[in-house]
């Protein structure tokens, strides 16, 4: 990649300089030099780099941003979503709700690897999970030139702020395929998780093995944790559990480091402490068994911890997760391969949810290591 700043900006061009920083980075994009998913320039960096205001690299990465060149996530950075086809009438929006890290990227590469195969290309924007965005991104593909769209509903436990625009989708005959969650009250096609069968797997596992006090964390803005919550009370009324509100822990999203990790810290100073704590995910898993650790016990000698998704994160440690798998690529290419079919075949509105199954580790283990 060259970003050459000295030779960018010139003095004799009448264009503004953010307009040349613009154009430059269009270039470098289309090209192909810089390719979906590759990060691009801070704010920062294209003020030393390029001997600028911030004012104008500021102006400069809000254009790229706007005619959807580039997207930014916070935390991590600002990244290429642009993909030139030579064919606009074949171009399908790809909204979801993060795209660089935790599962995401192995969807996306699923889903471009069925696409690129029949000739399609992707468009990808990502709302970081946030209800205003998913509604100017989906008035953006709406009055784009897109024949279908992928979408990941954002905050899928919450009220579907942006019905309007789902109506508008249907009105304009726009085919549209949800992934991982759903809005029931649309009849959308979609290709999900069976989360409730996922969440009653993992707590089941957990009685089996014997135990009781079972604490569950559970993110509560997204349909996903809603459903893992209730796979995991199924699991304790099927074996005659008392269930114990106090065993339950819940965050948002942005919430996802402090409160996990604060609510474990006070459940371990309680006299009856839990022998197991179910996650919503590998990633908050990840943070438990942290403060499980901090707090002087061991995994899974003292507490046995349960992930969901069989992330990268649940092999990252010389602890193993005991996890949900999670299709991951797989699903992207089945959403994928729908959609196709719904532009192609006019295909009505086709739907699959994968069954869970549980992949068994190092992180569970009878309570205090003694056999039933």
């Amino acid at each position: 990649m060259l970003y050459r700043g000295e030779k960018l900006i010139n003095k004799d061009n009448n264009l503004p300089k953010y307009v040349q920083i613009f154009e430059y980075f269009k270039a470098l994009i289309k090209s192909g030099d810089i390719s979906v998913g590759d990060k691009i320039l801070s704010e920062s960096e294209i003020v030393l780099r390029f001997k600028v205001s911030r004012h104008t690299a500021r102006q400069a990465l809000i254009q790229l941003e706007r005619e959807n060149y580039i997207y930014k996530e916070q935390g991590r950075g600002t990244f290429c979503c642009y993909k030139e086809t030579r064919d606009e009438k074949k171009n399908i929006a790809v909204l979801t709700t993060f795209i660089s890290n935790y599962i995401f990227p192995p969807i996306i590469s699923g889903i471009e690897e069925v696409l690129s195969s029949f000739g399609y290309t992707l468009a990808l924007y990502n709302t970081n999970n946030d209800k205003q965005k998913e509604s100017e991104y989906l008035s953006r593909i709406i009055d784009s030139q897109a024949v279908g769209l992928i979408i990941e509903p954002t905050k899928s436990a919450l009220a579907n702020t942006n019905l309007a625009l789902y109506k508008e989708l249907d009105k304009k005959k726009l085919p549209y395929i949800m992934i991982n969650a759903k809005y029931d009250e649309i009849k959308p096609a979609y290709v999900v998780m069976d989360d409730v069968e996922g969440g009653y797997i993992l707590t089941k596992y957990l009685i089996q093995m014997g135990h009781r006090n079972i604490a569950g964390i559970f993110k509560n803005d997204d349909i996903q944790g809603v459903n893992r919550k209730q796979g995991y009370i199924k699991a304790m009324v099927e074996f005659n559990i008392h269930i114990q509100n106090e065993y339950f822990g819940y965050y948002g999203t942005g919430e996802e480091g402090f409160l996990p990790y604060e609510f474990v810290n006070n459940l371990l100073r309680k006299a009856n402490r839990p022998s197991a704590i179910v996650c919503y995910n590998d990633q908050i898993a990840f943070c438990v068994l942290q403060a499980v650790r901090e707090a002087g016990f061991r995994v899974p000698e003292d507490i046995s911890i349960v992930g969901y998704d069989d992330s990268d994160i649940s092999t990252a440690t010389e602890l193993k997760l005991t996890t949900v798998a999670h299709p991951k690529a797989e699903m992207g290419k089945r959403a994928a391969r729908f959609l196709i079919n719904m532009i192609e075949k006019e295909d009505e509105k086709p739907f699959y949810m994968y069954k869970p199954e549980i992949i068994v580790r190092d992180s569970a283990s009878v309570p205090n290591g003694k056999s039933n």
